[in-house]
């Protein structure tokens, strides 16, 4: 890399003093790190797993944030590059007999390439909003069908069955990440990393520039920044990142079918987003983690049930939650209804004894 390029990247990543407004991701991010460290000596394998698959949704949850909340690109099939990593990951491994390091590579890279083609001929050619959110469903609906038509490769409906875990060496030494303990410890590891790092984009002058296109695109386009280019990039990043916890999910599961492709998927990634808040990164991840769990334990007592639930919080959000779930407010709230509570009936006998006077 040049010096003028090296140049150009620390004056793009520059980072402001901390201050007040930085106290709270900071605080949120090391109470994360902690509890990613101590949950496996308090959880069974059991819980361990189940928790796990929930926080490679979260993963998900966060590169559509970057995506949506960010830049401001509201897609429809942003699931797409979630199965596209995990059937790149299965292939590679499965297929093909390569290392999981390699299959890894090759689900990020099916992403990478198939996020840089289509964002290169929508974006650039002006196309944005809900005609970007309609072709991106169709390519949603492309990758499913191929994943159930192409059986010698995919499966069909079937899938791919027996994908190994991740695994590397270093120094001659092989590392297994397949049991609970371990794959736990890599989920949690890849989320607080890509929290850490969007965290730091965000915070910089580029960021700056994300946020300047999301609130008017046309005003950060007469102030001489390619937003088109800008648009592209973030959109390769959050397929890359959706692409790597699809590989996660396919590692640690063991399984792939076209149910990752699946448009009731979708639907709940933008549910997560929406209810957590858009750009706020932490809320998107617990709101993926505690949907997904809810989910699980809904569809063991009913499988028609969550998609009816699913609808009424979609509904709920649209109607009375439409910048997300506000912590400060439902305490608030929860304050005066505990207030009114407390005073009523006090109010009530009040007014009876005036009455008998």
């Amino acid at each position: 890399m040049s010096g003028k390029h090296a140049g150009c990247l620390r004056l793009w990543f520059t980072q402001a003093a901390l201050g007040l407004r930085d106290v709270s991701p900071l605080l949120m991010w090391s109470v994360a790190v902690t509890a990613a460290a101590l949950v496996p000596f308090c959880a069974g394998p059991w819980l361990l797993s189940t928790v796990r698959d929930a926080l490679v949704m979260g993963i998900l949850a966060l590169s559509y944030d970057l995506l949506w909340g960010r830049a401001g690109v509201l897609t429809l099939g942003h699931t797409t590059f979630l199965g596209l990593g995990a059937y790149g990951f299965a292939i590679t491994t499965v297929q093909f007999g390569q290392a999981s390091l390699t299959g890894l590579a090759a689900g990020v890279l099916c992403a990478v390439a198939v996020a840089a083609a289509v964002g290169y001929f929508l974006l650039f050619a002006g196309v944005r909003l809900h005609f970007f959110a309609i072709i991106s469903l169709a390519v949603l609906i492309v990758a499913q069908q191929l994943a159930v038509s192409w059986q010698s490769v995919t499966g069909g409906d079937t899938g791919i069955l027996g994908i190994p875990g991740l695994s590397f060496s270093i120094g001659g030494h092989t590392f297994d990440m397949s049991g609970p303990r371990a794959s736990w410890y890599m989920v949690a590891a890849v989320l607080v990393a890509a929290t850490g790092l969007i965290w730091f984009v965000c915070r910089s002058r580029y960021g700056k520039v994300l946020d300047a296109i999301a609130t008017n695109e046309w005003r950060a386009k007469a102030c001489g920044y390619h937003t088109s280019f800008h648009l592209l990039l973030v959109f390769v990043a959050s397929a890359a990142l959706a692409a790597i916890a699809g590989a996660l999910m396919a590692a640690c599961s063991g399984v792939v079918a076209p149910d990752v492709f699946s448009p009731l998927l979708a639907t709940e990634v933008i549910l997560w987003v929406a209810i957590g808040g858009r750009g706020k990164m932490g809320g998107p991840v617990i709101a993926a983690v505690f949907l997904t769990l809810l989910r699980q334990t809904v569809s063991s007592y009913s499988t028609d049930g969550w998609p009816l639930i699913l609808g009424g919080l979609f509904l709920a959000c649209v109607l009375f939650m439409p910048n997300g779930v506000r912590f400060h407010e439902l305490l608030e709230a929860a304050r005066r209804a505990g207030r009114a509570v407390w005073i009523w009936p006090q109010d009530r006998s009040a007014g009876h004894a005036q009455e008998e006077r």
